[in-house]
């Protein structure tokens, strides 16, 4: 069936936005290929125009000096063009002097603007002097250029979040986008990954019979919750569905070929099975200590949301990462099977280390809830040609996992489903290699309460690509999800298969095209 799109913005009470619920008001386009085409109705205001210019030799520095006041004004803007990556610091003081801080960022040679949410911990609170900026050249070399800086207050209000107590579920920082029969949430306290996804208008409803939880359509037992189910785990900042990446192995090699130094992580849960060492791995929800990541950027319309996020190194205790993820998340209505998500991710690293380890990697991190407990794919020879899927309701836990874990899914798509096939499945164009599982199953109340999105059972899925993450080279890739029986999840899946969508630059990573 075909629905009418209408597509909203929905906000906390307390977020302090232009608007407490609803659809969003238009907005001013932003074209730049940076912010991932999202629009908002910022009102920026020029503190510095004069216009630099500078040729930067490898290893290369200048300091602008700027001495522009912004006041307690938190957005910034750069306007710039350059051949190079740029590691870069802004120094900022209070109004007498006596108050000092800065602020790392980094400009990338694809961008020509770059946006940064000033203070986001909001540690320093003082009327700020934004004195001087040092740039240092770490990527390749060439001419740079900055046209302007601008500063505006963001419509989000992020002094009234606490960082620091482990509240995953503050509403001042959920943003939600909604269609017809879609609702996609996004958690700006968790690096704006996804924390909610759920059917709406379609009669899906949480419920218990004997003791057991059931979601889909039409209720078994006691009703609990109807027509807004939230379909994903976000018991901690490692689950959600979110960006993760593996690099360099720093000094857990016996010749380190860079300074990297480890962390250490528990990585299958048993207490008795020493740590190991872990290598770099910037996670967009925080790390094992459930220390957030930093938000650079949030921009937000009627249709899409956009973020940018600095991430926590996973092993580590509060340790972000010179590394830049971003997303952008959209509803679609397709004419023929409805509505769907997609999702855009890019990446760039700027720690200069040496990931020379073609390994997993997840395309993306996928955590849904136990309900949902079947794995449905295929696995055959003959993709894209109707061919009988596989279904599997007993898998066990991913890590170190058997071989039903780790599979080949020829469509590129899996579904987590209930009994009658019902449930989410999730598309990742050109990628093939699976591994999935499920963590302390069950789906009784005796474990998960009522609350299965936040229980520590849940299930599991990582589309893999193997390949080195590249330094200062942003990648991108694309994956779609679709709330809907496998039969009509499977068809959308085909149609985009069919129109070409694909994603080149995990190929190109991975050496399977030029």
């Amino acid at each position: 069936m075909k629905f009418k799109k209408i597509l909203c913005v929905a906000l906390g009470l307390v977020m302090g936005l232009p608007m407490a619920a609803g659809c969003a008001p238009e907005r001013e386009e932003n074209g730049n290929g940076g912010n991932g085409g999202a629009t908002e109705n910022v009102a920026f205001t020029d503190v510095w125009s004069d216009g630099m210019a500078e040729n930067f030799s490898a290893g290369g520095a200048y300091t602008l000096e700027v001495g522009a006041d912004i006041g307690t004004q938190n957005y910034i803007r750069f306007s710039y063009a350059s051949e190079c990556g740029l590691d870069a610091v802004m120094y900022f003081t209070g109004a007498d002097g006596s108050q000092t801080y800065s602020e790392r960022f980094y400009l990338s040679p694809e961008d020509t603007e770059f946006r940064q949410i000033l203070d986001y911990y909001h540690e320093n609170t003082f009327a700020k002097r934004l004195e001087r900026i040092e740039f240092s050249c770490v990527y390749g070399s060439g001419d740079f250029s900055l046209e302007k800086i601008s500063v505006a207050t963001h419509p989000i209000d992020f002094s009234k979040v606490n960082f620091f107590f482990p509240d995953m579920t503050e509403e001042n920082m959920r943003l939600y986008i909604e269609g017809e029969t879609v609702k996609l949430g996004v958690n700006l306290k968790l690096g704006g990954a996804i924390d909610h996804l759920s059917s709406i208008n379609q009669g899906v409803s949480l419920s218990m019979e004997v003791g057991e939880l059931y979601v889909g359509q039409g209720a078994e037992g006691t009703v609990y919750e109807e027509d807004d189910v939230n379909l994903i785990n976000a018991h901690d900042t490692g689950r959600l569905i979110q960006q993760s990446f593996y690099g360099t192995r720093g000094d857990s090699l016996a010749d380190p070929q860079d300074d990297y130094v480890c962390g250490y992580f528990n990585h299958d849960g048993d207490p008795a099975t020493p740590d190991l060492a872990w290598p770099y791995n910037p996670v967009q929800g925080g790390d094992q200590y459930q220390n957030l990541s930093q938000l650079v950027d949030v921009q937000y319309s009627a249709t899409q949301v956009y973020v940018k996020t600095r991430p926590m190194d996973w092993a580590k205790n509060d340790s972000v990462t010179p590394f830049y993820m971003e997303n952008t998340y959209r509803i679609i209505d397709d004419p023929v099977y409805g509505e769907y998500v997609e999702v855009t991710n890019r990446s760039t690293d700027f720690s200069g280390y040496v990931h020379n380890n073609p390994r997993d990697q997840e395309l993306p991190a996928f955590y849904g809830i136990t309900p949902l407990g079947k794995l449905v794919t295929y696995k055959g020879a003959s993709p894209w040609t109707d061919g009988a899927v596989s279904e599997d309701d007993d898998l066990g836990f991913w890590s170190p996992g058997t071989s039903a874990n780790r599979f080949e899914a020829t469509e590129n798509w899996i579904a987590w489903v209930n009994e009658e096939n019902w449930g989410i499945g999730l598309y990742v164009p050109d990628v093939t290699s699976m591994l999935a599982g499920r963590n302390e199953y069950s789906v009784d109340t005796g474990a998960l309460g009522i609350a299965p999105d936040e229980a520590v059972p849940c299930t599991y899925t990582a589309p893999l690509g193997v390949f080195s993450m590249p330094s200062y080279e942003s990648f991108s890739y694309s994956y779609y999800l679709k709330l809907d029986y496998v039969v009509y999840a499977r068809a959308l899946f085909s149609s985009l298969h069919a129109s070409g969508t694909s994603n080149d630059d995990l190929l190109r990573l991975e050496g399977r095209k030029a």
